[in-house]
């Protein structure tokens, strides 16, 4: 009997792993539910000789027409995260039926921890960032965001323990001991959370959560701005969460949203140009589509405030978009990793927004700015090393130096000077205390303290300088000689 058992056991549990390979040639669309379009078959010769990719590409053709794909993943994704509680799809699911982001998990834990060399170099590259922004007349304000489970941590599943620092509250600890105008949003959320500020089932804060940010911003911005106070609202049930569609994308799950009954200024798309429907314009940004989101401007019709935003954000930014629109004359919205500071434009504020678990990524690439000219920077000792590597180049908009230094060498504060000096000039520039990750990946480096910096060669005499690195009391000695005109 024992026997007959496991046979028929075993005949329906392949018979149902086969079910979708058996509708594999009556499959129209597989992929409808997922409203993607669905890859094509490939062909074994393609251009004329055996097509490379092939491989890559059938699994790519098989995955998006394999009959009940979402109803699959769904119901895979419900055993493996309710019954065996292990994330799946890069979705946790917590306490109550809410939903936390994979990747916020090394912040909970504070296993992704930063060095101090590491938190003291973001809080130098922002107050570079600022320096430049205050020059021409406008304020500077970082925002990091906290991820969900930083606001909710009691709906994490028991397992993952919290751990009582982590990178951002190291950080602010740095940001609170410098001149860098920042906003503490995680302290500011946590005395909201009773006003659900954050979705259940997506990563992000819901537009409620948003709007009280946005004001919290502004008031550290120390900015004269609409607040929208008394503004009547109501709460829907209608938000697909962004991870509710990770993990289960053939159920159509929603939960609740806040939507406020405001007459925002009118305005108009700078960039992109041509765009006649602005308010479908802005739905589209303010979704998770990321269609074109990546750099666009807009303009208020009534132009009354004197000042021009240029705000560096990623996800958490879109439900900021219409407050921030609504209260500069243009607004200029950026997701990068590289702020691009020939934007900022006289009186023109700056806010640099981004979510706690991207952190690391301040300190992969310099910001694009011509670094600042010091004066009176010396050093006593001289660090001789085959960790002090230099790279230079000509770009044509800048002259670009970058390179990494003996970490004996790092300064307290983690500043670093670039220093070019020939037999009649002498120039000095603060550079980024940043590891271009990108630009030394493929060089024989020795040592991860990096710098980089540009300035401008039209502003430096002609001539072959000697080129060295000084960070407190310590220079590299000569690395480099470069030449400036004369070509």
């Amino acid at each position: 009997m024992k026997k007959v058992t496991k046979i028929i056991y075993s005949a329906l549990f392949f018979g149902m792993c086969a079910t979708p390979l058996v509708m594999l040639p009556f499959s129209k669309n597989s992929g409808e539910l997922e409203k993607k379009e669905l890859a094509k078959m490939p062909s074994v010769i393609k251009d004329g000789s055996v097509n490379k990719d092939f491989s890559e590409e059938f699994e790519g053709w098989f995955n998006d027409n394999l009959p009940m794909r979402s109803q699959l993943l769904t119901g895979a994704n419900f055993v493996k995260s309710n019954i065996f509680k292990s994330p799946s799809g890069n979705v946790i699911v917590g306490k109550d039926g809410w939903l936390f982001y994979e990747s916020t998990v090394p912040d909970f834990m504070n296993t992704n921890a930063m060095s101090e060399h590491d938190l003291k170099s973001i809080v130098v590259t922002l107050s570079l960032l600022q320096e430049n922004v205050e020059s021409k007349g406008g304020k500077f304000l970082f925002a990091p965001t906290p991820n969900k489970n930083s606001i909710y941590g009691e709906y994490m599943p028991v397992f993952y323990t919290k751990a009582k620092d982590n990178n951002l509250s190291r950080l602010y600890e740095y940001l609170e001991q410098s001149d860098v105008n920042y906003v503490n949003l995680k302290q500011f959320l946590i005395e909201k959370k009773d006003m659900m500020i954050y979705h259940t089932d997506d990563t992000h804060w819901t537009n409620l959560g948003a709007l009280l940010s946005y004001n919290e911003m502004m008031n550290h911005l120390d900015r004269e701005h609409k607040t929208y106070d008394g503004v009547s609202y109501k709460v829907t049930d209608d938000w697909r969460g962004d991870l509710d569609k990770l993990l289960y994308p053939a159920y159509n799950a929603s939960c609740c949203q806040y939507e406020f009954d405001i007459d925002y200024d009118e305005f108009s798309f700078v960039m992109p140009a041509g765009v006649t429907d602005t308010k479908a314009q802005l739905d589209n940004f303010m979704s998770d589509k990321e269609d074109g989101d990546n750099r666009f401007k807009t303009s208020r019709k009534d132009k009354d405030t004197g000042r021009n935003l240029y705000m560096v954000r990623d996800s958490f930014g879109r439900a900021l978009l219409p407050f921030m629109i609504d209260n500069y004359d243009t607004a200029m919205f950026v997701r990068t990793t590289c702020p691009e500071m020939n934007m900022v434009q006289e009186n023109t504020d700056m806010i640099y927004e981004i979510v706690e678990r991207n952190l690391c990524n301040l300190l992969k690439t310099a910001p694009f700015m011509m670094s600042p000219q010091r004066a009176d920077i010396e050093a006593s000792k001289v660090v001789e090393s085959d960790k002090n590597y230099m790279l230079a180049s000509d770009e044509g908009y800048a002259y670009r130096i970058y390179g990494t230094i003996d970490e004996s060498m790092v300064s307290e504060d983690t500043r670093v000077y670039v220093k070019l000096e020939s037999e009649d000039n002498e120039y000095i520039f603060e550079a980024f205390p940043v590891y271009e990750e990108e630009l030394l990946k493929n060089e024989d480096t020795k040592s991860k303290a990096g710098y980089s910096m540009m300035f401008n060669s039209s502003e430096i005499k002609e001539g072959t300088y000697e080129v060295s690195v000084i960070s407190g009391n310590n220079s590299s000695g000569i690395i480099k000689e470069i030449t400036i005109g004369g070509k």
